[in-house]
């Protein structure tokens, strides 16, 4: 398929989604960016990749169009139904959680970012220990990394790394509430970058940026939306911000890949993407991660697929327990990798998909993600809920995802998402009794 073409279907989804939604921060237009970007970029063939089987084309295409008729169902139907209950059609709500003018989701905020230090600092003090300093455990970074992938430096207590998305999910709630960007933004980031270069792996770098990004985003449009109140926000401050948080995740990143020893001189890369081998923010890895994923799903499929249990990748943690009851063996943390030409796991949401539920888990799935991404945008945004706007962000971040894995493999997603909404009523009281004292 050539670049041109790809470049004009992604244009035409996003505008679709800006039609369908009126805004601009809308699933189907972070899915045509993200899953448009990486097949446009895997065409670029900036590395010798293998050209993608018509049978991969056909299941990426079908997906997108699965998960855009999931879309239009809730859409058509809210237009033929209007007066049905279950599509929703509220207003003029408080939220009960600014009773208090923001305060109690202020010292939320502190409070788990407090907890996430906590728990980077526990796990800094055992690699000091083993490796008897902070040079040392640098020193050893790809040691470290394999230790953390064999699960042999234990957690203190091991609900309490999760926590800290909790702050990340209210920190993007607080900025989009006060309009600027400030400290508490930050916090948990920072928090994670220290937990992270105890672990020389980037993934929690990017699931925390991606949370944050869409619970302020989706906040900001409700708040915008409020005509009784002007939610203004500061554009310089959100430039300067960005760019500083952006810089310092990015820098982060980096570091760990050098530290780990990543092997930069790919054979077969353009001379434009080989004179970058020795940067220290933008290398050929870089261009591999985000490119790579539509040729691991192709190879895996020319291979013949792969037989996990039902449901193995989707709900991976549910087979965890499994294991530790002694039931099952348990399942690998990492999917089997492919050559393309470089060895690399990851293959897209599609092929967990494919994998666990068979080719209808394509079009079942994508459609499914489709349906309840958009029923529960507008039950959101129509009766601003907020535990309703939990689960809103947590099955956007599989759409963030959408281009490596399928996020509901990892722990954090269901530890987190948990304690979020059993913690939400809880931060709605506080505010609401504060506001009373005062």
């Amino acid at each position: 398929m050539s670049l041109l073409l790809i470049a004009f279907i992604t244009i035409l989804g996003i505008l679709l989604g800006k039609y369908l939604f009126k805004k601009w921060s809308n699933h189907l237009t972070f899915y045509c960016i993200i899953m448009g970007g990486l097949v446009f970029l895997y065409q670029l063939k900036l590395l010798p990749y293998v050209n993608l089987i018509p049978l991969a084309w056909f299941f990426v295409i079908a997906s997108f169009l699965s998960f855009l008729f999931g879309i239009i169902t809730v859409v058509s139907a809210r237009n033929l139904f209007p007066k049905i209950k279950i599509f929703f059609k509220e207003s003029n709500i408080d939220l009960p959680i600014f009773s208090d003018g923001g305060k109690a989701l202020k010292y939320s905020i502190l409070f788990f970012s407090l907890i996430g230090l906590f728990v980077a600092l526990q796990r800094w003090w055992v690699l000091i220990h083993m490796f008897g300093s902070i040079q040392g455990v640098m020193i050893n970074a790809a040691i470290v990394y394999r230790l953390n992938v064999h699960r042999e430096i234990k957690e203190f207590i091991p609900i309490l790394p999760s926590f800290v998305y909790i702050a990340v999910f209210l920190s993007g709630i607080y900025t989009a509430y006060k309009g600027k960007f400030s400290f508490l933004s930050f916090f948990p980031f920072i928090d994670i970058v220290l937990k992270e270069l105890t672990y020389f792996g980037r993934g929690e770098i990017l699931l925390s940026l991606m949370e944050f990004m869409f619970s302020f985003l989706l906040f900001r449009h409700l708040l915008s939306d409020d005509k009784s109140k002007r939610f203004k926000f500061s554009k310089k401050n959100a430039i300067v911000a960005s760019t500083v948080l952006m810089v310092f995740l990015i820098a982060t990143s980096s570091l760990i890949r050098v530290s780990r020893g990543n092997y930069e001189n790919y054979v077969g890369a353009s001379k434009g993407l080989s004179s970058l081998k020795s940067n220290f923010i933008i290398s050929p890895s870089i261009y591999l991660y985000l490119s790579s994923d539509i040729g691991v799903f192709s190879q895996y499929l020319k291979a013949g697929g792969e037989h996990p249990y039902f449901g193995e990748n989707t709900f991976l943690i549910f087979y965890d327990f499994l294991s530790k009851i002694g039931v099952i063996k348990r399942p690998s943390d990492f999917q089997k990798g492919y050559f393309i030409p470089m060895w690399t796991n990851t293959g897209t949401y599609i092929r967990e998909l494919h994998a666990d539920f068979g080719p209808a888990g394509v079009f079942i799935g994508s459609y499914l993600i489709g349906l309840l991404l958009t029923w529960l945008w507008f039950k959101f945004f129509e009766g601003k809920n907020l535990i309703v706007f939990a689960f809103l962000v947590y099955l956007y971040l599989i759409i963030g995802f959408s281009f490596l894995v399928m996020v509901t493999r990892l722990t954090q997603w269901y530890i987190s998402l948990f304690f979020i909404i059993l913690y939400l009523p809880l931060l709605e009281k506080a505010a609401s009794r504060k506001s009373i004292a005062v």
